[in-house]
């Protein structure tokens, strides 16, 4: 008998088969779940190797062992005459076939069905111009030569159990280095999405727009730090720097400031940076529990997580160092955030977060956050003017503050000031690229602006990012205001419903998901969607969710119910004003036009100071002033 006859009756050509479908098949199976469970990506290669090492092995049983009645036996014990071979053959075929039909069945489905939250260019413009999709992963941010991003440093303390100190380390050099303004620094929220993740440092490079990546760990034990750091290219990997510093906890601002300085002396001669060698860093606080405290908050509030764990510690950091500064600063920030995050009692939590903003600036004026801060504070409270001059304020001490930009940008969109207000959005999304609520107000402010195809690129790479939800109900909403605007009743029906769906996961309010889960169902149906939206209670729901009436606002404008919008609108958002956490932005938008001169947006603007504000700073291009107390704009 030839040797392929023999191979042939052995099965050893089915189990060649059999395995190499059944391992394409778990490999799909084990990819999926350890995407969900965002394992780094040597599990999944660990898995493969062990897949390819078995499949030689599982050869080998085939020729040398054999089913028996009587259990495994090998083939050389076998008597021929009895042999059943030929009926586990079968068997194994029948196996095969179904194996495929899954394998099959499996490929079909990735291929032909996508996610759920799948974007896709809906614009006629878009359409013209691309995949808006397919841009979203081709085109990396444009790298700028003289550019770094710090990465999170690795955790290498005996108990593991120091992960925000080694963020807020990195953090405190990344924001060192953005003083040296010669140097384009990747902001925080892009930076850290890299934390774990075995990627290519190019990889890493492109996706943030850097040439340039400082790496590192670690380990902390009792009164002692030893921090690792390395500065590399990320085109190839060269190291251009590295060092060790192993010292007293009482010595970690020096540490910070010797990092800093030995990076920017490292990139001083290559990139003719302008102002390098700079003494950077001061001792914010000489309390190192209060620091240590105060960095575990700054990462939270960073996250947009655990408000009042942060409050907690930075009530102590301030506490313990009632001259802390940044202590104060940043338990002003996590204050007036709160209100969007927590049920709470807003006038009082804004009025406690100024005085705190007011005691860091009384103790640095230079604080660029601290007035920030104040501008997020007084915006929320309608002053729009002493807003933009803290907002400024802020810029001119710091042009690069991330947060000043993006919140700044914010006013002037609510403020409906949409060209404007896109010169600081553009500038929060550069500096912090990946950042999920920068990408999502630029994208508004773009699409506002007339720039679509811009609107729905920065739109797609939100949607297309894993990680984190927060904040996730934000972009879908302006996603279906922008599906809607451009007439794609499909993709704004799919948007709504991955918005239900979101709510009913994380609301947790039996109202709101009562309402969307019965208003997806009547979307496809103007009259159905327009006899539900009547019987709303906007003024019911909890103050967990603010602003989830303007996609009602949405669909009601979508049908020209013009009446109706005007009506969920006013009930709308007095309640978010009562609740005091109005956020105008979604009723800014162009889409909603033609109620821009109805007597409940008119009410809404004067109740709020913007008609003032206007008065004050200049109407926006389509608003002109109507007399001495009333304005119209324009229906288009």
């Amino acid at each position: 008998m030839s040797l392929f006859e023999e191979l042939k009756r052995r099965n050893v050509f089915r189990v060649a088969i059999g395995y190499a479908i059944t391992a394409w098949l778990l490999l799909q199976l084990v990819d999926l779940v350890l995407e969900n469970v965002n394992a780094p990506d040597w599990v999944m290669q660990v898995f493969m190797l062990a897949l390819l090492i078995g499949f030689p092995l599982a050869i080998f049983f085939a020729w040398a062992f054999e089913l028996t009645p009587e259990g495994v036996k090998r083939e050389a014990d076998v008597d021929r005459s009895q042999s059943i071979a030929p009926q586990t053959g079968r068997k194994m075929d029948r196996n095969i076939i179904i194996a495929m039909a899954l394998a099959l069945a499996y490929f079909a489905y990735d291929k032909f069905s996508g996610p759920d939250m799948q974007p896709v260019p809906i614009s006629q413009e878009t359409t013209q111009s691309g995949d808006i999709a397919a841009t979203a992963n081709l085109n990396p941010a444009p790298t700028v030569e003289k550019s770094i991003a710090v990465l999170p440093f690795v955790d290498m303390s005996p108990d593991g159990d120091q992960a925000y100190f080694a963020d807020g380390i990195s953090e405190e050099i990344l924001n060192v280095l953005v003083k040296t303004h010669s140097l384009k620094v990747a902001g925080r929220t892009s930076s850290f999405q890299f934390r774990g993740r075995d990627e290519d440092l190019r990889s890493i490079g492109e996706k943030l727009g850097v040439a340039n990546i400082l790496e590192g760990s670690i380990r902390k034990a009792n009164n002692r730090v030893r921090i690792t750091a390395q500065l590399v290219t990320a085109s190839d990997g060269f190291h251009l720097w590295s060092e060790t510093y192993d010292r007293e906890l009482t010595d970690i601002f020096a540490i910070q400031d010797e990092i800093a300085r030995s990076i920017t002396d490292a990139l001083a001669i290559e990139l003719n940076l302008t102002d390098p060698g700079q003494s950077l860093v001061s001792a914010s606080t000489g309390n190192m529990e209060a620091y240590d405290r105060y960095l575990e908050a700054r990462g939270l509030i960073a996250q947009r997580l655990d408000f009042a764990r942060s409050m907690q510690l930075l009530n102590e950091a301030t506490r313990m160092d009632p001259e802390f500064a940044e202590g104060w600063a940043a338990n002003a920030q996590a204050h007036s955030l709160s209100i969007y995050y927590i049920a709470s009692d807003s006038a009082e939590i804004l009025q406690l977060a100024e005085s705190m903003a007011n005691k860091a600036l009384a103790l640095d004026p230079t604080l660029s956050m601290a007035h920030s801060v104040l501008g997020d504070i007084y915006r929320d409270r309608f002053e729009w003017m002493k807003a933009k001059d803290s907002y400024l304020r802020a810029l001119a001490l710091n042009p690069d503050e991330i947060e000043a930009n993006e919140q700044y940008a914010q006013l002037l969109w609510r403020a409906n000031y949409f060209e404007e207000a896109l010169k600081y959005s553009s500038r929060a999304a550069e500096l912090d690229p990946l950042s999920k609520l920068n990408l999502t107000v630029n994208a508004s402010i773009r699409y506002a602006s007339g720039d679509h195809v811009g609107g729905w690129t920065d739109i797609n790479k939100v949607l297309q990012m894993g990680g984190s939800k927060a904040n996730i109900d934000f972009t879908f909403q302006h996603a279906i205001y922008m599906a809607l605007a451009d007439g794609d009743f499909q993709k704004a029906i799919a948007f709504t419903n991955d918005f239900a769906n979101w709510q009913l996961v994380q609301a947790n309010d039996p109202l709101i998901t009562a309402h969307y889960g019965q208003l997806v169902q009547a979307l496809s149906s103007r009259e159905e969607t327009l006899a539900f939206l009547s019987t709303g209670d906007y003024s019911a729901v909890s103050p967990w969710v603010n602003a989830y009436w303007a996609i009602d606002v949405f669909w009601a404008m979508y049908y020209e119910d013009y009446d109706l919008a005007g009506k969920i609108l006013e009930a709308g958002s007095t309640r978010d004003y009562q609740l005091g956490m109005l956020d105008p932005t979604v009723i800014s938008d162009p889409f909603l036009a033609p109620v821009h001169n109805s007597g409940a947006y008119k009410r809404l603007v004067k109740k709020i100071k913007l008609y003032d504000f206007w008065r004050e700073n200049g109407f926006p291009p389509y608003c002109k002033p109507v007399g001495d107390d009333d304005f119209a704009c324009n229906q288009d």
